[in-house]
C-alpha cells in the first residue's frame, strides 16, 4: 500500500515535534535558542504552543528551530501517513 500523506496542520513541524527533535538530538533549550539566534524563553514559549495557527513571529522562530535542527543536528521531520504518525529520526 502506498504511504499517502494526510492532511497536515497548518504548523509544521508542530511545536511537539520540535520538542522531540530536540531532545532526539540531546540539545537543550538555551543552546537551541543560542544556535537559532532566539531567546531560551522564545523556544520555551514556541514549544509549548499547541494552537493550529502561529503568528509569524512565533512561526519564524519555530522555523529557525527547525533549520538548527535539521543542518547542524541531522535531525529529519516527517509527516503522518496512513501507514504510520507524524515523528522525528535522524537523517541516514
Amino acid at each position: 500500500m502506498v504511504n499517502k500523506v494526510l492532511p497536515d496542520r497548518d504548523v509544521w513541524p508542530s511545536p511537539r515535534l520540535i520538542r522531540a527533535g530536540r531532545a532526539l538530538a540531546g540539545v537543550d533549550q538555551a543552546t537551541l535558542a543560542l544556535e537559532a539566534g532566539v531567546t531560551r524563553q522564545a523556544v520555551s514559549v514556541v514549544e509549548t504552543d499547541e494552537s493550529l495557527r502561529m503568528d509569524p513571529r512565533r512561526r519564524k522562530i519555530l522555523e529557525a528551530m527547525q533549520r538548527v535542527l535539521e543542518d547542524k543536528y541531522g535531525i529529519e521531520f516527517f509527516a503522518a501517513s496512513q501507514n504510520s504518525g507524524e515523528g522525528v529520526r535522524f537523517r541516514k
